[in-house]
């Protein structure tokens, strides 16, 4: 009488294998057949499998359940003499670390594309002495009995013809594939390529990375290149809305990747990691002025260190809401290159001011004029992540600085800020004459000024060095952030002197009335300060501040050190 069971409702089982480990319906299936029945399937649903014999038996045992399967290739070649269908397989991921080698990803994928290394193997054989082409061969045979899978992820040597054929008739053969994540770490046709894009044109996310060399490219190389492009042209468009795009030949930017980015008109968030030639500025500034992606919303350059000078600019200007009547303009960008300047910031203030909402920097630190632009000149800003350098007469215009400081925030309805700040460095104590007569506190009395004004402001992460600006007494700059009523979390880095005590903790309780969570460690804006150790933070003080805020808003939650 399975209803009468406690287990009994589908539902309820389903619910209640969310909270166990593979270790618990392990050993619930032991229990009874019954249980067996009900657990197998679910357990072997949710196992990411790894790089490990000891799974391929099960495996195959319950291949009618496995839903995932992670970086078992290898083993799949080596182990399986016969042929394995998965028929409800929706997640595959097979990630080589060079050709011929497979291990996990942890660590490479297409951000950071992997290195080929062969050390002790031979160039076209993997570990345990199996081809290369033939793990490939048998992975994308594999694929074609998995008429379900979803998402793939996998790295392939398209080189090899039969790899490719075969590799092609599997992508034609899942209708439900969403995501595509291919990384070929060898020279690969660019016709082939276009295949597989045209292949898998269901897709709504496609992230490729195409690495090799071509510097011994001949006449045939060179025809394939034209043959590519003028494929892509002649392709019909896709249904991708995320795609990323890294390779370290030239000739695929302007034979695959432009010609790419006209062919789709759904695209959202675009992920463009290297820029190797100059020409390609050019050719991106010309599709994006004739209309393409006009859904383009999200976009994440790479490092362009390859280029003399910074395409930031010039791609920022053609990717607003003025470029066309249907364009929504960009909204949320991320910025890993090193290379941000003041010109970059000119460009998001004139062309994007209508639209961004979210800017995210990720390890470049900027100088004060470059931050105040863009303060000063996206209204419509929500969140920003940014860190100031130190100021000083080398690194800011004192010409400028007072006419800066006099420049009112925009961003009124800022409701996330992660702001890092190296502009009390060499400052170790508020009470100087040092700090009193400096650039930094000119410019922290500034800052604070403009913070105070975000009413809308929800989060709030803050790292500023030796110096604590979070106290009441004279030199602090709480008692001015009074208005900040919808702050709901504040987080002061480990950078941070502490030295708030019972009286902050009142303020604190009677003022920012949905304050639920303090970060004491906050590590979300990673800043380097020099002279740390000159100034210690006041653990009693500490220890009373988190007391006494406990004792007055004991759902407020902490975290410290």
């Amino acid at each position: 009488m399975e209803n009468d069971h406690a287990f009994g409702d589908a539902v309820i089982r389903a619910e209640l294998v969310k909270y166990l480990t593979p270790r618990d319906m392990t050993n619930l299936c032991l229990t009874s057949k019954q249980s067996f029945d009900w657990f197998v399937p679910h357990l072997w649903h949710t196992r990411a499998f790894y790089t490990n014999l000891k799974h391929i038996p099960g495996l195959k045992r319950y291949q009618q359940y496995v839903k995932v399967i992670k970086d078992l290739a290898i083993n799949l070649a080596v182990e399986s003499r016969d042929f394995w269908a998965f028929p409800n397989l929706q997640s595959v991921q097979f990630v080589q670390h060079c050709t011929g080698q497979y291990r996990s990803n942890a660590g490479f994928g297409l951000y950071n594309p992997p290195v080929p290394v062969y050390s002790q193997y031979a160039f076209g054989s993997s570990l345990g002495g199996v081809n290369a082409a033939r793990v490939d061969l048998r992975l994308v045979l594999l694929l074609q009995s998995v008429p379900l899978l979803q998402d793939l992820t996998i790295t392939l040597a398209l080189d090899n013809s039969d790899v490719f054929q075969h590799f092609l008739a599997s992508l034609q053969s899942l209708t439900q594939l969403r995501t595509l994540k291919m990384t070929c770490n060898e020279y690969v046709n660019p016709t082939h390529i276009q295949k597989v894009i045209r292949a898998c044109r269901q897709c709504q996310e496609l992230d490729f990375s195409f690495s090799g060399v071509d510097s011994f490219k001949g006449s045939e190389e060179k025809e394939e290149y034209e043959q590519a492009k003028v494929d892509m042209e002649g392709m019909e468009d896709l249904s991708v809305k995320i795609l990323k795009l890294a390779t370290t030949l030239e000739d695929q930017e302007a034979a695959i990747m432009v010609p790419l980015l006209k062919k789709c008109p759904l695209l959202q968030e675009l992920h463009m990691f290297t820029i190797k030639a100059p020409e390609t500025v050019d050719l991106l500034q010309e599709v994006f002025m004739n209309g393409a992606c006009p859904q383009l919303s999200i976009f994440h350059p790479g490092r362009d260190a390859a280029l003399k000078d910074d395409p930031l600019p010039i791609l920022l200007s053609v990717m607003g809401p003025d470029r066309g009547v249907n364009a929504v303009g960009l909204a949320k960008i991320m910025i890993t290159s090193a290379q941000f300047k003041s010109e970059s910031a000119l460009a998001m203030t004139e062309h994007l001011s209508q639209s961004l909402t979210e800017v995210h920097f990720q390890d470049h630190i900027m100088n004060f004029e470059v931050f105040n632009e863009l303060v000063t000149g996206l209204p419509f800003l929500q969140f920003i992540r940014a860190r100031i350098n130190e100021i000083s007469v080398q690194t800011v215009d004192i010409n400028n600085f007072d006419q800066m400081c006099s420049r009112d925030w925009v961003c009124l309805g800022l409701k996330k800020l992660q702001l890092g700040s190296q502009l009390t460095q060499g400052i170790p104590t508020v009470k100087g004459d040092s700090w009193k007569q400096s650039l930094p506190k000119r410019c922290m009395d500034y800052i604070f000024s403009q913070v105070s004004k975000l009413e809308q402001l929800e989060e709030w992460d803050f790292v500023a060095g030796p110096v604590d600006l979070f106290i009441l007494a004279a030199g602090g700059y709480l008692r001015q952030l009074s208005d900040l009523k919808s702050l709901k979390k504040l987080g002061l880095g480990p950078r941070t002197v502490y030295r708030m005590g019972a009286k902050e903790a009142e303020w604190v309780a009677e003022n920012w009335t949905s304050l639920e969570n303090v970060d004491l460690a906050c590590d979300s804006i990673p800043i380097h300060i020099m002279d740390i150790s000159r100034v210690k933070a006041d653990k009693l003080a500490l220890d009373t501040f988190i007391h006494t805020l406990r004792s007055k808003r004991p759902k407020i939650s902490f975290r410290k050190q």
